[in-house]
């Protein structure tokens, strides 16, 4: 198995746990104060409703959040990996810190920062409960799009960098594909019907929901790319101590 698989696993396991239990710090009380305003406006709309006990505890979400948030960071893992492995072969130069960081960006803006801009994340149970499945389908169909389209500017990126050997020429290739790819996402954001449902929360309990929600998908990208940089190095130094040449991403022995 190459070794950057195996740190993306473990990075993005890890992160997500720290991520998970940075939701249950400081997220969840706000999602508590969000399940009161949507219990308290059910109270005026229906007086005589009986009242009803959570299906799970309180105790059991919290847990649940830590361990959904490490498996989605090891799913991240995978993915900042393969990215990694792209464009190492795009930019064989670059040190590990560079490629990592580089990921992480582009994973962020991909698969969080340019879905929320299009649908900007709500807490749990708001929206009709008859489009939920229509909301999340629409939301995933984007996040898709928007990774595929990053994985093909990286591909098109490595070709450039195998094919073309002049510098003018790439330079003017480089700005050809950034253009594709913004033309892509403006074209991709509008053809993408915005979500149907109101939102009746109070705004600042929506913002700082949000902001929350967003400030945990940066610390798994960020957390996730100081884990595999600092794997890389230790396996480098590792296999220098040893005298052995080994590549940094695969493993596998380097000819000198």
């Amino acid at each position: 198995m190459p070794r950057i698989l195996i740190l993306g696993l473990v990075a993005g396991l890890i992160a997500g746990l720290l991520v998970g239990g940075f939701h249950n710090l400081f997220t969840v009380p706000v999602l508590e104060r969000a399940i009161d305003f949507e219990e308290a406006q059910s109270a005026l709309a229906n007086p005589n409703a009986p009242d009803e006990d959570p299906l799970v505890s309180l105790g059991t979400q919290r847990w649940g959040m830590a361990i959904g948030t490490g498996i989605y960071g090891a799913v991240l893992g995978i993915v900042f990996a393969a990215g990694f492995t792209v464009l190492k072969r795009a930019a064989p130069n670059w040190k590990p810190l560079a490629l990592a960081v580089t990921i992480a960006v582009l994973g962020f803006w991909a698969l969080s920062l340019f879905p929320f801009i299009r649908y900007p994340l709500n807490p749990p149970g708001v929206g009709d409960p008859d489009s939920l499945t229509y909301r999340q389908g629409i939301q995933t169909l984007f996040m898709v799009l928007s990774a595929l389209g990053v994985g093909v500017l990286l591909f098109g990126i490595r070709a450039i960098n195998e094919k073309v050997q002049n510098a003018g020429a790439r330079l003017k290739m480089y700005g050809g594909a950034a253009l594709v790819y913004a033309v892509f996402n403006v074209i991709m954001f509008f053809a993408h019907p915005a979500n149907p449902d109101p939102v009746p929360v109070p705004i600042d309990l929506l913002e700082l929901f949000r902001t929350l929600t967003m400030v945990g998908q940066f610390l798994i990208w960020a957390l996730m790319a100081g884990g595999v940089t600092l794997g890389l190095y230790w396996y480098q130094r590792r296999d220098e101590k040893a005298g052995n040449v080994f590549d940094p991403v695969t493993g596998a022995p380097v000819r000198t």
